[in-house]
């Protein structure tokens, strides 16, 4: 029997996410507040206002790890 490998579980689970909102930058936000009506969770800030950093990676579709 194999062992489960926690560490590339995330790993792989955060390269699909990343491939998927490259693709789709907005899928994110729609995701997260969907997270937040399920958990019934406030957002941390305005969900009107993007970080610069989310819309940099959404206009241009790059990121730091890159």
């Amino acid at each position: 029997m194999k062992k489960f490998d926690a560490v590339k579980t995330m790993r792989d689970i955060r390269t699909q996410l990343s491939e998927r909102y490259q693709e789709d930058a907005k899928g994110q936000f729609d995701d997260l507040r969907r997270i937040r009506e399920k958990y019934r969770l406030q957002p941390s800030r305005s969900p009107l206002k993007r970080s610069a950093v989310a819309e940099d990676e959404a206009e241009y579709g790059v990121t730091d790890s890159e």
